[in-house]
């Protein structure tokens, strides 16, 4: 492993949206939610585009960063946590108010990077139009869940997911910050949609006050080391015009896992608290108390200001 004050040295790489150089360094930050190792890792921040991302990000060494234990690949059906629950409803209600706005009598839905298809019974549990649901993620401890739900299931990188057909909504929730090109990305699920389809995402907002307080103090917005590619709603919307897609519709919403996560490292540094790769930060008995608490923060002041997380819908451009 690098000396942390060689690869302090190093120069930064390219932004991985506009290729812009001479970035400037944002942050660094180690995993404090899953300890996969005691690496220090930089963020860097694009001076043209704004967007914050992760200096050589480990996208060969997925299966050290993503532990068996992550926590996307159990599914919410599991949970008895009452900030779960509260979570789906929420999702529930969202994706009933956009699949309401998907013309055609039976709708092939697609989710990417949602493990176990939680957020496919659901789309299929909100509008009964529903009738075929795919899942693309990179764990095949992932497979039996998803398919005992009814889904088909392609453990595949999303970068590397090729399919015949096309689909009328494409959820990318809290996916788009995972991968090293979200450019690539973007540009092939504009491929995969149907002509009146939609494309949703959910990803961190680095324009809000979580990241500006805990921007240095390992934010959870960086989810370190795995999320790659971090966004404002603008920078975002620019990335999808460039990626042949318009932005319809946008909204913020609470991030309160963001929000525990920064205050859970904090109290970890400060021995106030212990944290293990055995009992992650979301398997901590002050996660749920915490996330309910900024929850209740993040809605009180969503009509004041930009919140912790956005949601974003395109549509392929004319």
């Amino acid at each position: 492993m690098d000396n942390p004050r060689t690869v302090r040295d190093k120069p930064l790489m390219a932004c991985p949206v506009c290729v812009a150089d001479r970035p400037e360094l944002f942050a660094t930050a180690q995993d404090k939610e899953y300890f996969t190792s005691d690496q220090e890792y930089r963020y860097a921040r694009c001076p043209s585009c704004a967007t914050v991302y992760l200096d050589s990000p480990p996208a060969d060494r997925l299966d050290e960063i993503y532990p068996a234990n992550y926590y996307s690949y159990g599914g919410i059906e599991e949970s008895t946590a009452v900030t779960e629950r509260i979570k789906e409803r929420i999702d529930g209600r969202m994706l009933r108010k956009i699949l309401d706005g998907v013309p055609g009598r039976r709708l092939r839905v697609l989710d990417v990077g949602g493990g176990s298809g939680w957020l496919l019974t659901t789309a299929r549990r909100v509008c009964d139009r529903v009738a075929e649901t795919h899942e693309v993620d990179l764990q095949q401890a992932a497979a039996a869940a998803a398919e005992r739900a009814g889904h088909v299931y392609h453990c595949t990188p999303v970068e590397e997911f090729t399919s015949g057909q096309r689909f009328d909504l494409i959820m990318m929730m809290s996916i788009i910050e995972h991968v090293p090109d979200p450019g690539r990305v973007l540009r092939r699920m504009g491929e995969l949609l149907t002509d009146d389809g939609v494309l949703v995402l959910k990803t961190p907002n680095t324009d809000t006050l979580d990241c500006r307080l805990f921007r240095r103090r390992n934010w959870g917005g960086y989810h370190c080391p795995r999320h790659f590619v971090l966004f404002t709603r603008d920078g975002l919307a620019r990335l999808g015009a460039r990626c042949g897609l318009r932005m319809t519709a946008s909204h913020y919403t609470q991030g309160a896992p963001q929000w525990a996560l920064s205050v859970m490292a904090w109290m970890h540094d400060r021995r106030w608290i212990r944290l293990t790769p055995q009992q992650p930060a979301y398997q901590h008995w002050t996660y749920e108390p915490l996330t309910a608490l900024f929850a209740a923060f993040d809605f009180a002041r969503a009509p004041l200001m930009p919140t912790a997380q956005m949601v974003v819908s395109f549509k392929r451009a004319p």
